[in-house]
């Protein structure tokens, strides 16, 4: 069982002070350590532990999966044990996607997954049998196999398994409990700015914009307007989560407030501006005829960012070293 490590708290001072050239330096090199450091800890063990068949990476969204399963994929074949890296996004179901009431789709809850098809390839692994990984194309809703992405698996071998629902029981608990190790990944902590906040969920919240706006071509209030449903799945499922982690990993980088945190204050000021001159496209996250879910509800929730963030020190993102995990961000 895993528990949360101590909430990491700032306030604008304290980031302010690090500003300037070596203090920058410094802090920035500190929070990347603090990370890294937590991260060979687990490595370690999954090195050490050749009876470890599989190593499921779980967390809400925006905690840093992607970018942490593939540098610890690497991590693991550099230590000397030949890991392959299967992401549960790959099997999302090809039925039409379902939508609540406000229109927004769904795509976090866990019956979205194909999960026969996912742990029948998890099994044949552990079997040594030849496995197929899927591809899937969230454009088309449809799934392909790659001549490139079938593996041949030899003893020895581990599966990094990343995804949203990564330790759910209806995945882990139909594996041997000896040979898979859970892990719980989440930025926890918060700033504070006069009587204002920004909490994990809102560092959460304004890494999403950063990365929809920068490489998804999304704007800022869309991805604030799709929140409620990402919000309404993470309370279902994230205290059990944890629990059933073998291990729990903080992703915040305390100088990210100063980073993904004012891009994204930066891009919802551009969206409540393109609103006011009636300039901004509607959401692509919803099908409600009037292209918002909650647009009003969306605009106080942006506003409330905008406030809260509009004392942060801000640097450039080239700051951030190539292999941090807010390269996923930014």
């Amino acid at each position: 069982m895993a528990e949360f490590s101590k909430l990491v708290e700032l306030s604008v001072e304290e980031l302010e002070k690090k500003l300037g050239g070596s203090r920058l330096t410094q802090f920035i090199e500190e929070s990347e350590s603090g990370f890294s450091q937590q991260v060979d800890i687990v490595a370690e063990r999954i090195i050490n532990d050749t009876d470890i068949k599989a190593f499921f990476v779980s967390g809400p969204t925006s905690s840093g999966k992607t970018t942490f399963s593939n540098q610890f994929t690497k991590r693991l074949i550099e230590g000397g044990r030949n890991t392959y890296l299967l992401s549960m996004d790959d099997y999302y179901k090809t039925e039409d996607t379902r939508y609540d009431e406000d229109g927004r789709p769904d795509f976090e809850s866990i019956d979205t997954l194909d999960l026969d098809l996912m742990l029948e390839d998890i099994s044949k692994f552990f079997a040594g049998s030849e496995v197929a990984l899927p591809t899937f194309v969230f454009t088309t809703r449809s799934r392909f196999f790659a001549p490139e992405k079938v593996i041949n698996p030899q003893p020895g071998d581990v599966f990094v398994v990343e995804g949203l629902h990564g330790l759910a029981p209806e995945v882990i608990n139909s594996l041997p409990e000896d040979k898979t190790f859970g892990l719980f990944i989440m930025p926890h902590g918060r700033v504070h700015s006069d009587a204002r906040m920004i909490s994990g969920s809102d560092i959460r919240m304004l890494r999403r914009i950063s990365r929809d706006v920068r490489q998804r071509g999304s704007s800022a209030l869309a991805t604030i307007d799709y929140w409620p449903m990402i919000e309404q799945a993470e309370q279902s499922f994230i205290p059990g989560y944890l629990e059933a982690a073998d291990f729990y990993i903080n992703t915040l980088l305390p100088y990210e407030f100063m980073v993904t945190a004012t891009l994204a204050r930066d891009q919802i000021q551009i969206s409540l501006d393109q609103l006011l001159k009636g300039t901004l496209p509607p959401s692509r996250n919803t099908i409600n005829p009037s292209g918002w879910s909650d647009l009003s509800t969306a605009v106080k929730k942006a506003t409330k960012l905008v406030e809260a963030s509009a004392k942060l020190p801000s640097i450039s993102p080239n700051l951030v070293p190539p292999t941090s995990i807010l390269q996923e961000f930014i």
